[in-house]
């Protein structure tokens, strides 16, 4: 077993930055090539990676992500017991890494597997704001960057707290050199306003649905006019029901959606992340009622900013009598 890699790791949580962000150190240890399976319908292909020794490796490297049974998605009983028979079969040459964008119930029974093997589980759970401001002063260090005064704090709101959004943001500082003035990180996080507006739909679909809304709050509050706002809901939410026929044909992975939808690859994913926590029913009802605001707004009978406001707050509601229900 080589010593690089764990023969067993599972990384779960609701910050998919630090998940992602794992999972990429666990690559980078590969002694060998890495098999990936995307959110796999079927789990006849990764049992079969999992039981057969590697030909002409000495070891064989197997990323699983987004496996239905562990993230809770509908139809993840099937097949659990054979999977669990399966890791406990594995050739002690296969490293097997499992990646979800979710938290693991503790009770779970693959996670349980995992555990009674000697696997590792990394569990990034949901920060709050005061973590997020944490996490990127620690970024900050690690990366030798210094913000001009009150720079934190611009970073924070223009990303919305996203982890990857602000890390994104970052990179684009390291690139600029020399020390940033408080003039020159303004302009560098104007292009930011598109980021900040598709995060809506992005906190919907997190761990804290409700911080979708305080953002669509804050926007429309800030002067973001109503009518672009609701442009750009409804152009995501096309995107979403686009991606749900996608994976009703069975195509399951993030190039698969490229594809289909004619995007670039890290929108795929996030789509696709979004596509997991809310179902193409619920997605179809916020755009009628984005369409009946629609045409409120142009025959003058609707009050644009509390539609909007009233929209984000029940949207972040039904998602959370939604969690609240499959979790009981």
């Amino acid at each position: 077993m080589s010593a690089d890699t764990p023969g067993l790791l599972l990384v779960h949580g609701d910050e998919a930055h630090l998940v992602d962000r794992t999972v990429a150190g666990w690559r980078a240890a590969a002694s060998a090539d890495v098999e990936v399976i995307d959110a796999p319908a079927r789990l006849e292909p990764l049992i079969a990676s999992l039981v057969d020794m590697p030909l002409f490796a000495a070891d064989r490297h197997v990323l699983v992500r987004d496996l239905a049974q562990l993230s809770g998605a509908r139809k993840g009983n099937t097949g659990v017991d054979g999977l669990v028979r399966a890791l406990a079969m594995r050739s002690s040459s296969t490293h097997v890494c499992f990646a979800v964008r979710a938290t693991v119930p503790p009770t779970n029974p693959i996670l349980a597997a995992i555990q009674a093997q000697g696997g590792q589980v990394v569990h990034h759970q949901a920060m709050r704001a005061g973590d997020r401001r944490q996490w990127l002063e620690a970024e900050l260090r690690s990366r030798g960057i210094r913000l001009p005064a009150g720079g934190a704090d611009l970073l924070l709101r223009s990303s919305g707290g996203d982890l990857s959004a602000m890390a994104r943001e970052l990179d684009k500082v390291a690139a600029h050199g020399e020390r940033i003035t408080a003039d020159q990180l303004q302009q560098l996080l104007a292009g930011t306003e598109q980021l900040q507006l598709y995060n809506v739909l992005d906190l919907l679909a997190g761990p804290r649905p409700a911080a979708g809304a305080a953002l669509l709050v804050d926007l429309i509050a800030e002067g973001r006019s109503p009518q672009y706002l609701l442009s750009i809901l409804a152009g995501q939410l096309r995107d979403l029901l686009m991606t749900h026929a996608v994976l009703l044909r069975g195509q399951r992975s993030a190039g698969a959606v490229a594809s289909a939808l004619r995007i670039p690859s890290w929108r795929a994913e996030r789509v696709l992340r979004s596509a997991q926590a809310i179902p193409a029913a619920l997605a179809m009802a916020w755009m009628r009622e984005l369409q009946r605001i629609d045409a409120g707004l142009k025959s003058g009978e609707v009050d644009d900013v509390a539609a909007l406001q009233r929209w984000g707050l029940a949207a972040a509601q039904a998602l959370l009598e939604r969690r609240t229900r499959r979790s009981a």
